[in-house]
């Protein structure tokens, strides 16, 4: 788990390079979620994801298209490769953003600091005994985590708290 105070900012891109970007501070929380959507979505049985605020993320070259993606997400991608590059849920707004790990290039440095929708993970993954896990969603426990989402939706004016987000007893 990385510490704000010992993270070097992380960059990424599409399939093709066209489209850079740079994840300018530590993530909220990095979540495995194990949901049917992300499953789908991913093609795999889960999908890693580094939830932060969307303004600590700056775009180097390039210009993300937005879409409206599978269960009313937007979604920025790359309008040459169609690669997604991050993802923000209805359920939270535009103001915090879900990167895919995947498209980091040094995505290794975020393991994992909750599973979400253990419900519906497949037998055969492991869950850490070290790491939170969820039914479906909960506050992770990460300190500071619920303060950074709070203020970020305070901050942009919509009107989502986070009560949609959190709401679960963590669960092996």
């Amino acid at each position: 788990m990385i510490t704000d105070t010992s993270f070097v900012p992380l960059t990424g891109s599409c399939k093709c390079g066209k489209l850079r970007f740079r994840m300018d501070d530590a993530p909220i929380v990095t979540l495995c979620c194990h949901c049917r959507l992300c499953q789908k979505v991913s093609g795999s049985a889960f999908r890693i994801s580094a939830m932060i605020e969307t303004d600590r993320l700056t775009i180097l070259a390039g210009e993300p298209q937005p879409f409206q993606g599978a269960d009313s997400h937007k979604v920025l991608q790359c309008p040459a490769c169609r690669f997604n590059l991050w993802a923000h849920n209805p359920a939270l707004g535009d103001a915090i953003a879900f990167v895919g790990v995947g498209m980091l290039d040094h995505g290794e440095r975020l393991p994992p600091d909750v599973h979400y929708f253990t419900r519906s993970k497949h037998p055969w993954v492991t869950l850490s005994p070290d790491v939170p896990a969820f039914e479906e969603r909960g506050d992770p426990g990460k300190p500071g985590a619920a303060a950074r989402i709070a203020a970020a939706l305070a901050g942009d004016g919509s009107g989502y708290s986070m009560d949609a987000w959190t709401g679960g007893t963590p669960t092996r």
